[in-house]
């Protein structure tokens, strides 16, 4: 019998949505299973880290910028080759809009990137809804349930559930 989602081990990601005053998005362009796409920084929480202050070392470590995370705005458990992931998104606020070079070979790009100017193909399944419901300014916490199937350029996340729960507090 295949495992149920409850019983497979947990991942914990966070990642920031860290918009600047004339309303871009700052993003990576990330190579992940082959794909390169635009997304928003973030990563794995390494034991002992909260998942806000995941969130920021991962924003500096794939940007450069350092960011002061604010509310959660979205998150979204998948599941994939065997475990469960937790995914946390927080709005995030710029210390500076000044980028680095990072020294990650999977990232191509860091840019400060008009939302309304990306197509979905250039983001990830999971990112897209994410990035849109930030863009608007929602006040709500998006909530995403997603899982994978596989596609002529390999594995790719499927949104399953998509909702959002009323006024969000922080």
């Amino acid at each position: 019998m295949p495992a149920r989602p409850i019983d497979l081990p947990l991942t914990l990601t966070a990642f920031t949505c860290t918009v600047d005053a004339g309303g871009r998005m700052l993003m990576v362009r990330h190579e992940r299973l082959g794909v390169v796409r635009w997304e928003v920084p973030g990563g794995h929480v390494e034991p002992g880290e909260t998942t806000a202050e995941a969130a920021v070392r991962e924003t500096v470590e794939e940007t450069g910028v350092l960011v002061t995370p604010g509310r959660v705005v979205a998150d979204c458990v998948h599941h994939w080759r065997g475990r469960s992931v937790q995914i946390v998104y927080f709005e995030a606020t710029p210390q500076s809009t000044a980028v680095l070079v990072t020294d990650d070979p999977r990232i191509s790009a860091i840019a400060w990137v008009d939302p309304a100017e990306l197509r979905p193909e250039e983001t990830s399944a999971l990112g897209w809804p994410v990035i849109q419901h930030v863009a608007a300014g929602n006040s709500s916490l998006l909530h995403l349930g997603a899982s994978h199937h596989e596609t002529a350029a390999g594995w790719e996340p499927l949104i399953t559930s998509s909702r959002m729960c009323g006024e969000h507090v922080s």
